[in-house]
């Protein structure tokens, strides 16, 4: 299946900024189309590139963190590009645990605060009423006030970007090393890696 509407390759933008850009964001996922695609609207583009730059850097949460709890959204919504691209930054902390996100959640491989995030990341994806004053009790003792409110604010982006993609039926771009021709729904995401 090919992409509905087709990114924007590193290079091919009229805009030299966003060209850098692109360049620069590529390397998220060793993949441009996702980027690509939101270079169709260069401000904004460039305003979601600044919020994901943000997220991460606290002391409380980390990348690792939020890459496992964005495998969670890929497995919940089936989303073939989110299921099958990796942030590379974190990939070898990742790997060993990712399989431990898709389908049921394997408490056994994660950590206590890791199974926190990825049953949020559930939640927030299938249904945030689900999440009980008592979890989200949790979710504050273990992450505090404002880690909490991080980790709903990447969620709620994440839910949203991951339908993104799969409205466009997002596909990989030619020159990444991942698997093109995606199908979705994405049945298993630890299959496509």
């Amino acid at each position: 299946m090919t992409s509905r509407i087709e990114p924007i390759e590193p290079g091919d933008a009229s805009d030299e900024a966003i060209n850098e850009l692109l360049k620069q964001t590529e390397q998220w996922y060793d993949d441009s189309a996702f980027v690509g695609a939101m270079a169709h609207q260069p401000d904004l583009f460039k305003g979601l590139v600044s919020v994901f730059e943000s997220f991460g850097k606290t002391e409380n949460i980390d990348s690792e963190l939020l890459e496992l709890m964005r495998l969670k959204v890929a497995d919940c919504h089936q989303c073939a590009y989110c299921g099958t691209v990796r942030t590379q930054d974190v990939l070898d902390e990742v790997a060993p645990k990712e399989e431990a996100v898709f389908e049921d959640i394997n408490a056994d491989v994660l950590s206590d605060r890791e199974v926190l995030a990825v049953q949020l990341a559930e939640y927030m994806s299938e249904d945030p009423h689900r999440i009980t004053d008592e979890f989200m009790n949790e979710i504050r003792d273990e992450f505090g006030e404002q880690g909490a409110i991080e980790l709903l604010l990447f969620l709620s982006i994440e839910v949203g970007l991951d339908r993104f993609c799969i409205a466009l039926t997002l596909d990989t771009s030619e020159q990444s090393p991942y698997p093109s021709g995606l199908e979705y729904p994405l049945e298993n995401p630890s299959n496509n890696q």
